[in-house]
């Protein structure tokens, strides 16, 4: 089956899914309620008020997310019902013809919220390739509570099934990932990389650079999770990994500030592949292909830890190899207001505020604890870049662009330099 076949069928799938999310979600005229006799006052839970600051309360929709050099753009619409949040969101790449759909519904109730979600991904990995096998396919459903304690404070569970399909022969072709994350959120809740963390990880916007400014209290964040796979029912991995990452913002002046984090993680338990695997020819086209260090542990490739990318090092690709069971990294972004609070207009579109940025970041990836102290597995890489905040209508449009350069790499990890930018609209 060709690629332009995949899209054709998963574009079907997302018109039907559509039409039944529109019909499921049209709700009926309710009848006019009756006067009400007498006057009650209800005190607000601590979980209300909470809930209702939350993201996808924050957020209206729709949105649209821009990222380049990816070529990748997310489109989410959402839904609320009383209490009750419908959520639909397709990612795309135009590039390669990645393309992931979402649904989910979210209930927010007294004490707790919960969230059902389904998705499909699939990826192109080799743009070049005519091979009708090189696709990776990605599906499943998870169930994701939410249990405030209070405004700072929260807790989350998570229970996941992955189904995994690729087109060439790999460890983890025709397998399942069943798996439970337990996790706590201190501080900001309005940060994508801190929710992925605790929560579900597809899907999420991906910033060049820290959006939000409101960090807190006392301008700190922190988000740790434990994940346990297990073969339980047609599960087939079995692993324990730790993740968590802190952000705190330091003020330098009354307008400049400079965002630090630290970001950690680690296979506590992870198995090796028994008998080990053997070299063979993935891809049909008679070479025998190397095999990856990755392809020795018995862990699904996308639970790996990545250094590179949007949420790591800037500089450093995402093309496979800068991944591994142990993981640390810092960032510190620097930001200096070029100008605040003016009104610079083209027309409907008014620029309001504009940032310097400087960026320094370090980190280490490997497949043990002794990789991360090497000097010689050290990656360091440096940038500049800008960020914007405009406002068109009804929306509020942030731009971020960054230029970071690698000062010092090991030679198996693909280095450079990157330019890497999103455009994001709120309204």
């Amino acid at each position: 089956m060709s690629k332009t076949r995949f899209l054709a069928s998963i574009t079907a799938i997302l018109a039907l899914s559509r039409l039944a999310f529109a019909q499921a979600t049209d709700p009926q005229t309710p009848p006019p309620a009756p006067p009400p006799t007498s006057v009650t006052t209800t005190q607000p839970s601590v979980l209300s008020d909470a809930a209702s600051a939350t993201y996808e309360r924050r957020d209206s929709l729709p949105a649209v997310n821009i990222y380049l050099p990816e070529g990748q753009a997310s489109i989410r619409l959402r839904k609320l019902i009383r209490n009750v949040l419908f959520e639909s969101q397709i990612d795309y790449r135009f590039v390669n013809g990645d393309i992931s759909t979402f649904l989910r519904y979210k209930y927010y109730a007294r004490n707790y919220t919960y969230r059902l979600g389904v998705f499909d991904s699939i990826s192109f990995p080799d743009v070049g390739s005519d091979d009708q096998k090189e696709f990776e396919r990605v599906r499943g459903g998870l169930l994701l509570f939410g249990i405030p304690k209070d405004y700072n404070n929260r807790y989350f569970l998570l229970l996941q099934d992955d189904r995994l399909t690729f087109g060439i022969n790999r460890p983890d072709n025709l397998k399942n990932n069943i798996y439970t994350k337990i996790g706590y959120q201190y501080g900001t809740q309005f940060d994508e990389r801190m929710n992925a963390i605790v929560g579900e990880q597809r899907g999420r916007i991906t910033p060049v650079l820290t959006a939000f400014r409101d960090i807190g209290p006392q301008k700190t964040g922190l988000a740790a999770a434990i994940t346990q796979s297990s073969r339980v029912a047609n599960g087939d991995y079995q692993y324990t990994k730790l993740e968590a990452e802190g952000l705190h913002r330091f003020d330098l002046t009354p307008t400049s500030f400079v965002f630090s984090r630290l970001h950690v993680g680690a296979f506590l338990k992870r198995d090796l592949i028994e008998p080990p695997p053997v070299p063979t020819d993935k891809d049909g086209d008679m070479k025998i292909d190397p095999l990856e260090p990755w392809e020795f542990y018995d862990v699904p490739q996308y639970e790996l830890f990545r250094l590179g990318g949007r949420e790591a090092l800037r500089s450093i690709a995402t093309n496979g190899f800068e991944i591994g069971t142990h993981e640390t990294h810092m960032t510190h972004e620097l930001f200096v207001p070029v100008f605040r609070n003016r009104d610079y207009h083209l027309g409907s579109l008014y620029w309001n505020t504009a940032y310097a940025v400087g960026y320094f970041g370090a980190g280490a990836v490997g497949f043990n604890y002794s990789d991360m102290v090497k000097s010689k597995r050290l990656v360091a890489d440096v940038g500049l870049g800008t960020e914007s905040a405009f406002a068109f209508r009804d929306y509020d449009i942030y731009l971020s662009l960054i230029v970071a350069h690698t000062l010092k790499h090991p030679d198996d990890i693909d280095a450079g330099t990157k330019v890497r930018f999103s455009i994001r609209t709120v309204r």
